[in-house]
């Protein structure tokens, strides 16, 4: 049996195909790899057995016109605010958010700040919303 041998040209069409797809492999191993990049500089950083992760949590004030607070939308009256604030305490960076409605006296919001900061809170924050126009 006598088998053919043609020496034909391969179809350019055929190596068009392939080269875009590895162009295509390519780019997108080069935009993978920008999402990968670390930034800073490489540490090892030590070890510790007894190592406690430091997150705080937000604590949040909410305070009405019509004169309710809450704390932690449970409502209170302003001595157990200082209570449970001093219960909570645990370093001056902890975030306090104070929520406070727009027809609030700016006077009710700094006495309710002051109470805020003597306990030793350093960080409040006063909560907003973006206006429209």
């Amino acid at each position: 049996m006598k088998l053919r041998v043609s020496k034909q040209r391969i179809s350019t069409t055929m190596l068009i195909s392939m080269t875009d797809v590895i162009f295509l492999l390519l780019l997108f191993l080069l935009i993978g790899s920008n999402f990968v990049s670390q930034t800073g500089l490489p540490i090892r950083l030590p070890g510790s057995s007894t190592s406690v992760r430091q997150s705080y949590e937000t604590l949040l004030i909410t305070y009405y016109n019509d004169g309710h607070l809450y704390f932690m939308d449970k409502p209170i009256t302003i001595q157990q605010l200082k209570d449970i604030l001093q219960q909570k305490y645990q370093t001056p960076e902890q975030v306090v958010r104070i929520a406070v409605e727009k027809q609030v006296s700016v006077q009710k919001l700094i006495d309710l700040m002051d109470i805020v900061r003597e306990i030793g809170y350093e960080h409040i924050f006063i909560a907003t919303t973006v206006e429209k126009g």
